[in-house]
């Protein structure tokens, strides 16, 4: 069964910005059949942020032999990469930015077994310059 918590892009993205100037909202995921962790985290964003770009990109697979992983309960979808585009980041600096996502995304990091996050938060804007 696929999961249809996004819009699935399979072509490579060249330019950010061109994606951009063709759509309203842009969602992408890299796994082609993501978890539902995956789903909550681009649901929530969505939700939260009203971006108009994000790609999240699990990143599990690579640190599942890190010490810190041994042993959890949640190994396959722990570690995500995750790009937005929001204006809801407008007047924010960087630490305020990963704290206002890591807030919406509190639930996954507490409970269900996300121990990381990467994360790229841009505005239209700086998108733009």
């Amino acid at each position: 069964m696929i999961n249809t918590c996004f819009k699935r892009v399979s072509a490579p993205i060249v330019s950010a910005k061109r994606l951009l100037s063709s759509m309203s909202s842009q969602i992408i995921s890299s796994s082609p059949n993501p978890g539902p962790i995956e789903c909550e985290i681009i649901t929530k964003l969505k939700e939260s942020l009203k971006p108009t770009y994000v790609k999240v990109s699990n990143d599990s697979a690579k640190h599942a032999h890190h010490a810190g992983i041994r042993g959890a309960s949640n190994t396959t979808e722990s570690h995500f990469r995750i790009e937005i585009i929001s204006d809801e980041f407008a007047n924010k600096n960087l630490p305020s930015r990963h704290r206002l996502v890591y807030n919406i995304l509190d639930e996954e990091l507490k409970s269900k077994g996300v121990h990381a996050l990467q994360l790229k938060t841009k505005t239209e804007q700086e998108l733009n310059k």
